[in-house]
């Protein structure tokens, strides 16, 4: 077939649609719907973008980045550099290869020295045999809450001795997560505690030889009268101001002594918080924020 005659002006259409249309091939062509639709489709396609685009001409660029968490990114295959920075708010290690938080190495450090490792306060400590597996809400006379420690020493199953987790009346205790392995069980194991019998007291494990946890029978002595006693003392915080201290009296007679804070609620954790031996009887703890009466408590140990 022939070519037909060239248009000389240009064609109306009335409204109507030039349909069979092959695909246009030069530049001159007309094209069709099929040609122009896959143009924009391959125009918008990230996949046919090349070159940089600035970050700036993404509408969420800044936000998606700035939500995303770290353990969504891929992992460093080499060192990363804080540039003199510190990390704060981290949670103590708990496998050999975590990183170790201040509160962690002062503690090891400070039980290096002490021949003791302070595992932090309990509500009650009690030589009543307790079922572990429904206790009831009281312990020792106290009523316990959730997330609360005590200190049981007269289990008639003696390896069940040792801290336990208060779960509820009806729930059964766990150990403490820093009392939960064999390896937790050191030698020299000790808690300070609070109410019942044996308030204002140091529960000190005393088993002589590697324990097993589970397995090996666990003993204890109560020793000393943590509130003005000759080996220790603890007691909770005054109000203070934000830049403000406050001043411990512990009267142990010695600047060789260990001291750590603790929350008195939940979570129980310690913080760090300045501490200077002031004198042979005091110290003066200087917290960066406000404090209310009553939000921590300090337990200092002689050690020397």
């Amino acid at each position: 077939m022939t070519a037909g005659p060239k248009a000389l002006s240009h064609t109306d259409f009335g409204g109507l649609k030039g349909v069979n249309q092959a695909d246009g091939a030069a530049a001159t062509d007309s094209a069709t719907k099929g040609q122009v639709d896959t143009a924009y489709t391959n125009a918008i396609s990230r996949a046919n973008h090349q070159g940089t685009q600035p970050a700036s001409s993404i509408v969420d660029f800044d936000t998606a980045v700035r939500l995303t968490r770290l353990d969504q990114m891929a992992q460093p295959t080499s060192p990363v550099g804080m540039n003199a920075q510190r990390l704060t708010a981290l949670a103590d290690p708990t496998s050999a290869q975590d990183g170790a938080t201040k509160n962690y190495v002062d503690l090891a450090v400070g039980n290096l020295t002490a021949g003791l490792t302070l595992k932090g306060s309990a509500r009650v400590a009690t030589t009543t045999n307790v079922n572990i597996a429904s206790p009831g809400a009281t312990i020792d006379g106290v009523t316990m809450a959730a997330g609360e420690i005590a200190v049981l020493m007269g289990q008639s199953t003696a390896s069940q001795n040792g801290p336990w987790v208060f779960n509820g009346a009806a729930a059964a205790m766990t150990r403490p997560a820093n009392f939960d392995s064999s390896a937790e069980a050191v030698l020299g194991s000790f808690w300070i505690i609070r109410e019942g019998t044996n308030a204002d007291a140091f529960a000190v494990m005393t088993n002589d030889t590697a324990v097993t946890l589970g397995t090996t029978a666990l003993t204890f002595v109560i020793r000393g009268a943590a509130a003005g006693g000759a080996t220790g003392y603890t007691t909770t915080n005054p109000t203070i101001s934000a830049g403000g201290s406050w001043v411990v009296t512990h009267n142990l007679n010695t600047r060789f002594v260990l001291a750590q804070v603790a929350r008195t609620a939940s979570p129980w954790d310690f913080v760090n918080v300045r501490i200077e031996r002031t004198s042979v009887n005091t110290l003066t703890v200087l917290p960066d924020v406000a404090l209310t009466a009553g939000d921590f408590e300090i337990m200092v140990q002689k050690v020397a």
